[in-house]
């Protein structure tokens, strides 16, 4: 949808309005502020489209600038969300730390965007060319925000060597743009090896900003791809307890016996699975669980809990393990349930908040475009939504009303289109301007791009 941007809306003003001094540049923190409400209002929201979206605003150039050259800092922009959010997560019962991956699908992949290679997508059955992201997220009864993510870097020691060998012998004697491009490669091998860190690494660094940050957790969920030593590791030496679901086919022993996971829940009785219903964020639902002590590499004596839907067993169950022995089923459920609310906040930030609908290419702009999506996403679920949009009172807003994210994206839109309203009031009544005056105006640069 293309909507013409006359004015920033009041709760993006209002929203970023504690950043400003994090920006040494005035023009800076108006082209951002001009980003977010992009993100949010446009269907995909590229730098090109939103300037061509904003009436007599800035140009897709000073735009592109502000994201990939102005010298503000991402760090800091991003401390100050965690800062302005530790109110909504500080004594509201318990902090769910939460440490998952996604993918930021590309499918220009081939260009050479930051970040992007050829991966397996195992949700969509097919390769893609994606960011690899992980990602981790602070939870509460109340909300899940996003914390703060690091990309991962594919590299396969073996194919690079192989590339390199045979680009080496391909190399045609006295050719030295050839020469200059393998060693280009060659750099680029060394520099990759030396930089490379698992995504269990990458974890292990979120999960020590959290722990020194104002809204540390009481305990963490792990997804089955990050349920590795290093980070289990990590989060132990903090004293934290943890939860982490597994694949099928990780072995266990149990009884004598060595199964996987999968062999293992074939094995069990219904009658082993009771019922078990959880009540958050006002939903009930009930699950299906196992739960028993068992032993698994690595880990020693640890508690498995398999998890259903429903009373027949059918689909995919869940497996899950923890170190806390006395757990008892309705407790690790409890906690593995927030584990599924940093797929929410997923969902948010790629279909409503253009997460994977940049363009940009350079390291800058990537990595601050990720960190704006994230500062978005929370400025939204902090809007109080009983607040008048321009001239018209809000009070019949129910409060008690659960909110989706949808509705928030919507207020945003709202705002844009009360003062593009007032703003064709204004030029009909005061500046007597014709309607192919105003058309003109509005979609200049769509109408002569």
């Amino acid at each position: 949808m293309i909507i013409p941007i006359v004015g920033i809306p009041e709760s993006i003003e209002e929203g970023l309005r504690p950043y400003r001094d994090l920006f040494s540049r005035i023009e800076s923190y108006e082209h951002i502020k001009e980003y977010c409400t992009g993100l949010v209002v446009l269907e995909k929201p590229s730098i090109n489209r939103l300037a061509q979206c904003m009436v007599g605003g800035s140009s897709q150039s000073s735009i592109n600038k502000a994201i990939t050259m102005s010298p503000w800092s991402r760090e800091e922009v991003n401390g100050r969300r965690l800062e302005l959010i530790g109110g909504y997560h500080k004594s509201k019962g318990l902090t769910i730390g939460i440490l998952d991956s996604t993918f930021n699908h590309h499918p220009r992949g081939k260009e050479k965007i930051y970040g992007v290679y050829k991966y397996w997508d195992y949700v969509e059955g097919r390769y893609t060319y994606a960011i690899n992201i992980v990602t981790g997220a602070v939870s509460t009864k109340e909300r899940c925000d996003g914390y703060d993510y690091r990309i991962y870097h594919r590299f396969n020691k073996e194919e690079e060597i192989k590339g390199l060998q045979k680009k080496k012998a391909s190399l045609e004697e006295g050719n030295k743009e050839e020469l200059i491009s393998y060693m280009k490669d060659l750099i680029g091998y060394h520099k990759k090896e030396k930089g490379f860190k698992k995504k269990g690494e990458l974890a292990v660094e979120i999960l020590e900003d959290m722990e020194n940050s104002e809204v540390a957790p009481n305990v963490y969920v792990v997804d089955s791809g990050l349920f590795d030593p290093v980070l289990i590791e990590a989060i132990e030496s903090h004293g934290k307890p943890w939860v982490a679901d597994s694949q099928k086919g990780r072995i266990v022993f149990s009884g004598g016996k060595r199964l996987s996971c999968e062999e293992y829940e074939k094995s069990l009785p219904d009658s082993a699975f009771r019922p078990y219903t959880l009540k958050i964020r006002g939903k009930e639902r009930t699950f299906w669980v196992f739960t028993k002590t068992v032993r698994i590499k690595r880990y020693g004596k640890v508690r498995i809990a398999i998890i259903y839907t429903n009373p027949n067993r059918e689909g995919d169950p869940i497996y899950c393990f923890t170190k806390m022995l006395t757990w008892d089923a309705k407790k690790i459920l409890s906690v593995r349930f927030h584990r599924w609310d940093i797929e929410p906040f997923h969902e948010q930030i790629k279909q409503s908040l253009g997460f994977e609908d940049s363009q940009l290419q350079t390291e800058e702009g990537v990595r601050n475009h990720l960190t704006l999506v994230f500062l978005v996403n929370s400025l939204l679920k902090s809007l109080d939504l009983r607040k008048p949009i321009g001239g018209l009172s809000m009070d019949g807003f129910e409060e008690d009303v659960q909110v989706t994210f949808g509705q928030r994206c919507r207020r945003i839109i709202f705002e844009v289109f009360y003062s593009l309203i007032e703003t064709i009031r204004s030029w009909i009544e005061e500046s007597k301007m014709t309607v192919s005056e105003i058309f003109e105006i509005l979609f200049r640069r769509l109408l002569y791009a």
